[in-house]
């Protein structure tokens, strides 16, 4: 004979007394409502709709301090630009890659002409290798 399974537990929060620190006594005033607040803060101010032009002579004018630096920029010759033609290393690496990988894998493959695994396995690595290394040199990476 087996014996009973024991009762299932009860899992709940525990009863607690709470301790209030702000508490109203009957005498006290009413607590102020948001209609209070509003009286209290005032008559509302109104605002203007269009906003304040920069006066002249004000440091803080942006405009003004971008044309000051403008005008030290053109003074010493900061604003002139020179474009250089860069020339790109992506061809000399792409072609670099292309050839060390395709050199490798083709002499795996030459010298595993007896073993149809390594044979297959190579001529396959070479395919997958100038694929992948074309993708990724011309659509994935950027100019450099």
């Amino acid at each position: 004979m087996e014996p009973d399974d024991p009762p299932p537990k009860v899992y709940g929060f525990k009863e607690r007394e709470f301790k209030r620190d702000n508490v109203r006594i009957p005498a006290a005033p009413p607590v102020p409502t948001a209609r209070d607040h509003a009286v209290m803060a005032g008559p509302p101010v109104p605002a203007s709709r269009k906003p304040a032009a920069a006066q002249p002579g004000d440091p803080n004018d942006v405009h003004a301090v971008l044309q000051n630096n403008r005008a030290v920029e053109k003074k010493f010759g900061w604003d002139e630009m020179k474009i250089k033609k860069v020339k790109s290393r992506r061809q000399r690496d792409y072609w670099l890659l292309l050839v060390s990988s395709e050199m490798l894998l083709g002499v795996i493959t030459w010298q595993g002409r007896a073993n149809p695994f390594v044979f297959v396995g190579a001529l396959a690595g070479m395919v997958l290798a100038g694929v992948s290394i074309t993708w990724i040199m011309w659509q994935v990476m950027d100019k450099y």
